[in-house]
């Protein structure tokens, strides 16, 4: 199932971002992501500095629950407000791959990923994240739905 997945290398330059975080039950981050997405964005015109790419989330996955920093990444370092903070999307090396389709189905772009990396001899470091490119309320049908996986990595000890 993996093979309809095309992994790539990327080198990563530091990204600076305006973000919100959460700690919330998978099956939460749906809704929240899109409050999220509305705040920041809000945050951002508020004080002049527009996204320079699409929304992101930033995963960690904990026993039971997920951590996620999500929004969008900036021309610049912001101040916050207390609930929008400033933060960055690393440096380095990461793999990449697109999926098409639904969120449920981003498990197979994550398996090809992760195949990509044991082949090479890589490990995860860091969290990863997804890139959304469709906006599910514009585009209803997921099989136009567009997301980018990001994986960091660094060779294994």
């Amino acid at each position: 199932m993996t093979a309809m997945y095309d992994v790539g290398d990327i080198a990563l330059t530091r990204q600076p971002t305006a973000v919100m975080r959460g700690e919330m039950a998978m099956g939460d981050v749906g809704p929240w992501l899109a409050d999220c997405y509305r705040t920041v964005h809000n945050y951002l015109r508020s004080v002049g500095v527009d996204p320079v790419g699409p929304p992101f989330a930033r995963l960690t996955l904990l026993a039971g629950a997920v951590v996620v920093e999500a929004g969008f990444p900036c021309a610049r370092e912001i101040d916050g407000d207390g609930r929008v903070e400033p933060s960055a999307l690393p440096a380095g090396h990461a793999a990449v791959t697109t999926h098409m389709g639904r969120y449920e189905d981003l498990g197979i772009a994550y398996e090809a990923i992760r195949t990509w990396l044991k082949a090479r001899r890589y490990v995860e470091a860091g969290p990863h994240w997804e890139v959304y490119f469709t906006d599910p309320q514009a585009e209803p049908d997921p099989d136009h739905w567009r997301t980018d996986v990001v994986m960091p990595y660094r060779p294994a000890a």
